[in-house]
């Protein structure tokens, strides 16, 4: 019998039951959630043992008192761009995302050289979703900016950057006229109501990070309500990942893992270098409610460092969670375990991340390892939680939390190629798999098919996952909106 009560399910059945059926992915739709309820009520003793990086028990991480309401609609308010909130929907009740989400395919645009939407999806305080889109294989490849209204399933294409820079007159020309072939950031609206992203060149870039791509990146602007862009600043680095929190907005350049940081309010520019090793590059940051940033460090190890320490040929090298503060000075600096790095680009660093409503950030490496950052007593403390999938490593590209507590969700990919649903309960250190129905499971069997996205959730908390599929010759974007209705 499960008694439900405030986010909190109990059983009575026996721990080493739960322990065999964690590990059986191929069961039935009933089974599979019924596996699910256990988790929540007893816990999990199927995983590895849990490594701490910060002192303090994570006990009841990422849980709240609240009593469950039903699900709301609306818009965010304009509270919701300053930096005390989640910039997203509000998200009460969540029964319903404790069984594997409905997929629906969007008909995204298309345009000359579009190629794949590298996980840059965002939203605005309408509730319109944005999508950054990557162009290859022509002579003149732009990336692009897209806008979805979820209320009609209606797309915009806001614009080119290539022709914006040309708009812009400040397109550069060297051997070629500049391209910006890739926003591959996830995209954010600031306090001051603009929305930013950042863009990269890949041209002639070297992928063991000695030589960065002959026109770097940018940071682009966009008013929402007259879609008028204007470029903040130019980076010699190409500018893979950004966020932004109330007044700040930051950017982080690779090769070198450079953060650029951008203060609507005074108009400056700031940067710190956290350094990387050779190629590596993390496909993500992100930022707490305080204006805090969190990026990937890479460096040659001392001799006497042993944690977070990975031999790379001949190397010792160092990986680390570094937190800066909104002067962008830096606060921690954590050693990460299970990162699996390598020397180029290959290894994609931080993969995706989520917020619950407590303020604490959970988010997953390249190789399926999940953390979570929290507040407690005004510092931050970093936790392993475990591994995204039941059987430890596998690559995890997406992160949702629509429940707003204790659970995070998303799509991991094992060695044979296939996507499975995975939730994870961040309190008892648990996760399931659960079997997608037979139409939603159909959508992931498209030719070449990749799945990135977190976080990003529209006013009904549906869920975004892009990438790129096949299409007659080419490589297409693509976008599957995830749904608990």
């Amino acid at each position: 019998m499960i008694v439900r009560g405030p986010n909190r399910l109990k059983t009575r059945n026996d721990r080493r039951v739960f322990s065999r059926l964690t590990h059986r992915v191929t069961v039935g739709l009933v089974a599979a959630t019924s596996i699910l309820l256990l988790c929540i009520g007893v816990g999990c003793d199927a995983l590895n043992p849990i490594e701490k990086v910060s002192d303090g028990s994570s006990q009841g991480a990422g849980s709240s008192n609240r009593t469950p309401d039903k699900s709301q609609h609306g818009q965010m308010s304009d509270g919701a761009l300053g930096s005390t909130r989640w910039p997203g929907p509000d998200r009460l009740g969540g029964s319903r995302f404790l069984r594997a989400p409905k997929l629906e395919n969007l008909e995204a645009p298309d345009y000359v050289g579009a190629n794949s939407i590298w996980g840059a999806t965002g939203r605005d305080s309408q509730g319109r979703i944005y999508f950054g889109v990557a162009a290859f294989g022509v002579d003149n490849p732009s990336a692009a900016l897209w806008r979805l209204d979820p209320s009609s399933d209606t797309f915009e294409t806001l614009g080119l950057v290539n022709e914006q820079l040309d708009r812009l007159k400040i397109r550069r020309k060297i051997d070629w006229p500049e391209t910006q072939m890739k926003i591959h950031s996830k995209i954010y609206q600031a306090a001051d109501g603009r929305v930013y992203f950042s863009s990269q060149d890949e041209h002639d870039e070297a992928g063991d990070g000695s030589q960065n791509a002959l026109y770097g990146g940018r940071i682009f602007a966009l008013e929402p309500t007259t879609n008028t862009w204007e470029c903040i600043h130019t980076s010699p680095e190409g500018l893979i990942a950004l966020s932004a929190r109330g007044r700040y907005v930051v950017a982080q350049g690779y090769f070198g893992h450079v953060l650029y940081q951008y203060d609507t309010q005074t108009k400056q520019i700031r940067s710190k270098k956290l350094g990387t090793y050779m190629g590596h590059a993390s496909r993500n940051i992100f930022m707490d409610a305080r204006g805090h940033v969190y990026g990937i460090r890479a460096r040659i190890a001392d001799s006497s460092e042993f944690d977070g320490v990975y031999e790379l040929d001949a190397d010792r090298v160092r990986v680390s969670l570094v937190e800066l503060d909104t002067q962008l000075q830096e606060v921690n600096d954590w050693p990460l375990s299970d990162y699996a790095p390598t020397g180029g680009t290959d290894s994609h660093g931080i993969t995706g991340f989520c917020e619950f409503t407590d303020g604490s950030i959970a988010f997953v490496t390249h190789s399926g390892a999940l953390w979570q950052v929290r507040q407690k007593e005004g510092k931050s403390q970093l936790d392993r939680l475990g591994w995204m999938h039941p059987s430890g490593k596998a690559y995890c590209a997406s992160l949702f939390a629509p429940y707003g507590d204790r659970f995070v969700c998303g799509f991991v990919n094992r060695k044979d190629g296939a996507f499975q649903w995975s939730v994870f309960d961040v309190q008892t250190k648990c996760s399931v798999i659960l079997p997608l129905d037979r139409q939603s499971a159909g959508l992931l069997e498209q030719p070449q098919l990749l799945l990135y996205g977190c976080d990003t959730l529209d006013d009904t908390k549906r869920a975004y996952v892009v990438g790129w599929k096949r299409r007659g010759q080419r490589n297409v974007p693509h976008a599957i909106r995830l749904s608990w209705e």
